[in-house]
């Protein structure tokens, strides 16, 4: 939001009133509601879960992070502790996606194909029981209700007895165009939806078995990786994904609509810093990065955020909507952060995190309406 602009008038007027008015002139980025609280980890978050306004949960990895690492807060994200080593002491590996039923009981999905059941917390984890061979990968979880819950990525599995026990019910192959899951969205046991790559979005009308692709509006040419999708209810529901692209539907999914007004697309260079050095040969002359929206989330079907980030310079930002996404206003900039999880638990609570891209330390965003 841009101060009001003031306008000098006629006659005389003293140095310190002219100096006051330049300073009134001058436009200043408000205060952001986003705090960023400093992490001691190097890890690469992709799964967020809060059971409550205190208790939350952060879960990732990363080469320099030996078997993946998991992080808690009891005091709503002012501060973390953290623990790795989940999958043992090989460095790369990753855990996912993350949910809890409540303060004690969780689950959270690992890149080969497996998933982890918590019962104090996150204090010890052990393998869920799912039978046949542990293959392909997952990445995304979602509960429906307390017991029956998704499991995604290139299988699809179902849990009845709150992630003790989890059966395959649908694989990625040939014969479906090998879809997966980067992230996936249950309305409630039967209907469901996903994103994948290749600007691909596809619905599940018998709780995963199968699917069908839904057209989306894309611009002509393009095929954006779709990262995350989120519905407050069967009628509305929102996608997001490379290139700044975010739909929205209104009528259960049948139709989508681009919703991207106010979506900074194209990164808006703040004032000062130096623009991009052109090529001195014109044929290696090539385009800013566009932005990549990886998470949103609603708090109901007005209020929500969506986070993103530009991969050439390092920078996310956090984008808020207060009229169910017709429009969206930057909320918050975060440089030398790639934001890409999100969690939203009502229109007061919202945490994001991601990767650390610059030499600064590690953050994680916490949204407090009464800081600034």
């Amino acid at each position: 939001m841009n101060s009001r602009r003031s306008q000098l008038v006629a006659g005389p007027i003293t140095i310190f009133a002219v100096a006051m008015l330049v300073l009134a002139g001058c436009e200043q980025r408000p205060a952001s509601p986003w705090q960023a609280i400093q992490v001691p980890t190097d890890a690469d978050f992709t799964g967020l879960w809060f059971s409550d306004s205190l208790n939350g949960w952060l879960s990732g990895g990363g080469w320099a992070i030996e078997g993946g690492i998991v992080g808690r807060t009891r005091d709503g994200g002012r501060s973390w502790r953290f623990e790795s080593g989940i999958l043992g002491s090989e460095r790369g590996v990753a855990l996912g996606r993350i949910q809890f039923r409540d303060s004690l009981r969780g689950c959270v999905t690992v890149g080969y194909g497996d998933v982890l059941v918590t019962e104090d917390g996150g204090t010890s984890w052990r393998p869920a029981g799912i039978p046949g061979i542990r293959s392909g990968t997952l990445f995304d979880i979602q509960f429906v209700d307390r017991w029956s819950g998704y499991a995604a990525g290139t299988r699809v599995l179902h849990t009845e007895d709150g992630g003790e026990t989890w059966r395959t019910r649908f694989i990625s192959a040939s014969e479906n165009g090998y879809l997966r899951a980067n992230a996936v969205h249950f309305v409630d046991e039967s209907r469901g939806w996903l994103v994948s790559h290749g600007g691909t979005l596809a619905r599940t009308e018998d709780g995963g078995r199968n699917w069908q692709p839904v057209p989306l509006p894309l611009r002509q040419g393009e095929r954006p990786t779709l990262w995350d999708v989120t519905f407050v209810d069967a009628r509305y529901g929102w996608v997001v994904g490379e290139r700044g692209n975010l739909f929205h539907t209104r009528d259960n999914g049948d139709s989508w609509q681009l919703a991207d007004r106010g979506v900074p697309v194209v990164r808006v260079i703040p004032k000062g810093e130096p623009r991009r050095p052109r090529e001195v040969v014109p044929e290696l002359e090539t385009e800013p990065d566009r932005l990549t929206l990886a998470a949103i989330q609603f708090a109901d079907a007005e209020h929500g955020w969506a986070v993103g980030y530009y991969p050439d310079v390092a920078e996310s930002v956090v984008l808020r909507t207060d009229d169910g996404g017709e429009s969206w206003v930057t909320e918050h900039v975060e440089p030398g952060e790639l934001l890409r999880s999100l969690f939203v638990l009502d229109r007061d609570h919202a945490w994001a995190a991601g990767d650390r891209a610059r030499s600064a330390p590690q953050v994680v965003l916490r949204y407090s309406p009464d800081a600034h």
